[in-house]
């Protein structure tokens, strides 16, 4: 009896592949957006702009006009890898990361500023913290650190200093201006 193969399961798409961006003006993007190619930058916006999560790649790789209507989803996915890959990428997507950071700043700093005044939330001691640590009233701590130099001079044997003084008559050298034997020891302040 022939085994029964089970058809394959196709996926309906997660995302709608339809554009959500409109390319701005070259003068609105920086530096990293500029130096990329006008596909990539759609593919950044829609990264930025789209649904988060599995398939958002797919879904902004096939919205900013890659492929063909009878790409698969393989090739789609390996195209979507490439491009995150590309370097002109990585830098434009950490271009318009860190403005989209920037701009949500104040919206963090009013969220918190709402927990911090909401006194039966569980996090207002912490967003009260932060709060203070941010504004100029973090904790202060002190060191102190004490440093102590002393030095200890090892001073040769006669029987040491008689072996240097024959090897340096030996080798042609003045013996007469050898420094003399020293014994004992020298604490420096």
């Amino acid at each position: 009896m022939a085994e029964a193969t089970k058809p394959k399961r196709h996926r309906r798409p997660k995302y709608s592949a339809a554009p959500l961006v409109t390319l701005p003006d070259e003068e609105d993007m920086g530096p990293a957006l500029r130096a990329c190619t006008p596909k990539q930058r759609c593919f950044v916006l829609e990264l930025k702009v789209g649904p988060a999560g599995y398939g958002s790649e797919i879904r902004a790789i096939k919205a900013a006009g890659y492929g063909s209507p009878t790409s698969s989803d393989l090739s789609m996915r390996v195209m979507a890898s490439q491009v995150l890959h590309n370097e002109k990428v990585q830098s434009a997507l950490k271009e318009v990361g860190s403005r989209t950071i920037r701009a949500e700043a104040f919206q963090s700093i009013k969220n918190t500023v709402a927990i911090a005044n909401d006194l039966t939330h569980r996090d207002c001691l912490k967003a009260n913290l932060a709060l203070m640590d941010r504004g100029g009233f973090a904790v202060e701590t002190v060191h102190h650190v004490a440093v102590e130099h002393s030095t200890r001079v090892v001073v040769a044997t006669e029987e040491v200093l008689e072996r240097i003084r024959a090897l340096a008559a030996k080798a042609g050298l003045d013996v007469a201006g050898l420094p003399p034997m020293i014994e004992g020891t020298c604490d420096a302040e």
